[in-house]
């Protein structure tokens, strides 16, 4: 009798498990695409724009210095443009990510800054020739063009 009873439970967990293998997944729902009221879009081109004002201002400020003939003072330079560099890259992206409002026209070009931002900042740390670090330059410019464009609109 035990015998049977373990069949019995047997059989019918291969037909659950059976069951369970047709039985279709559920359908992954997509979440509807978020859309933008015309003032959000506005705060987010604003906020992105006045952060983009800061990160230039800092990476212009540190760029006119040159430390003069002190090797100690032109190293702190130096060191002051990466760090302006890199804090331009994390400030605009952390902007981009509380405004997601923001147009992708202009996301695409303040990423595309803040990439080369980044790019720029570890070549220079790494003693890179002017020949490497020249794209990363262009992109920049270009990129500057673009955005402030962007932001006069």
């Amino acid at each position: 009798m035990p015998a049977i009873i373990a069949i019995a439970i047997a059989l019918v967990a291969v037909a659950v498990a059976i069951a369970a293998w047709f039985k279709p997944a559920p359908k992954a729902e997509v979440p509807p695409v978020k859309t933008y009221t015309e003032q959000e879009t506005a705060d987010a081109k604003k906020a992105v724009c006045e952060a983009y004002s800061r990160a230039n201002r800092a990476i212009q400020a540190t760029g006119r210095k040159n430390g003069g003939t002190d090797p100690t003072s032109v190293i702190a330079v130096a060191v002051n443009v990466r760090l302006a560099l890199s804090e331009s890259s994390s400030l605009l992206l952390r902007t981009l990510e509380e405004n997601p409002a923001t147009s992708h026209e202009l996301e695409d070009q303040v990423r595309s800054a803040a990439s080369a931002f980044q790019s720029i900042a570890i070549d220079q740390l790494g003693e890179a020739p002017q020949a490497e670090l020249d794209p990363s330059l262009k992109a920049a410019d270009s990129a500057d063009v673009m955005i402030r464009r962007a932001c006069n609109e």
